[in-house]
């Protein structure tokens, strides 16, 4: 697989993540411009939400001391999402 076909891959799994309940969308800056990904060598690529566009991501995760958290371990739930997604789309196994 190239690169540029990964990267066709990572934007439809980024895409079918966008679609999920659990991705916070209050505003939709976080879901549509913030999570992204970048070539880290010739074989790895990070997949990350940049924190200069979403600063409050981290808060979107976390418990709430008062009421619950309707996003709370969303980003788990995404990393879990988009490996398995991943996975599929190339006939692969994933261990966890």
């Amino acid at each position: 697989m190239t690169k540029a076909e990964f990267e066709i891959l990572f934007i439809d799994a980024i895409n079918a993540l966008r679609r999920q309940a659990f991705t916070p969308k209050d505003t939709g800056n976080l879901a549509y411009n913030a999570i992204k990904g970048i070539w880290i060598d010739d074989k790895r690529f990070r997949i990350y939400v940049d924190e200069s566009i979403a600063p409050y991501m981290v808060f979107t995760n976390e418990s709430w001391n008062k009421g619950t958290n309707p996003n709370e371990n969303w980003f788990q739930k995404a990393v879990k999402f988009i490996a398995t997604h991943i996975s599929s789309k190339l006939n692969g196994e994933l261990k966890w």
